[in-house]
């Protein structure tokens, strides 16, 4: 990992070639490796969650499909112009079936998207 103040990195970000990334933290540049996550292997935790993720990921973009329903939605949660809709239905999502199995979230939302 190298650490650059060269000015040609200082608003770049991403991957080169697919070898090298970029990352920008605050005021500094790093360039570094790219990580290889082909042996990762996730927790039941972690698979739980990434599928609660998915189940209020897809809850949020079937309520924000059209303008309407996002106004609608903002105005039942009461959220201030700067904050997302998106954002915020995903949250109460997570946080609303947080005790609840994954199948038993899953049910429960199918019965609100009906």
């Amino acid at each position: 990992m190298a650490k650059t103040s060269n000015s040609l990195f200082q608003h770049a970000s991403g991957t080169i070639s697919n070898d090298i990334v970029i990352k920008r933290y605050y005021d500094k540049v790093v360039l570094s490796k790219k990580p290889d996550m082909s042996n990762r292997v996730l927790s039941e935790k972690q698979k739980d969650w990434n599928g609660r993720l998915a189940l209020a990921t897809a809850y949020a973009k079937f309520l924000c499909q059209t303008e309407e329903g996002k106004l609608k939605e903002k105005i039942r949660l009461k959220l201030p112009a700067h904050k997302a809709v998106f954002n915020a239905l995903v949250k109460e999502h997570l946080l609303k079936y947080k005790n609840m199995t994954l199948d038993e979230a899953g049910e429960e939302t199918a019965k609100i998207a009906e």
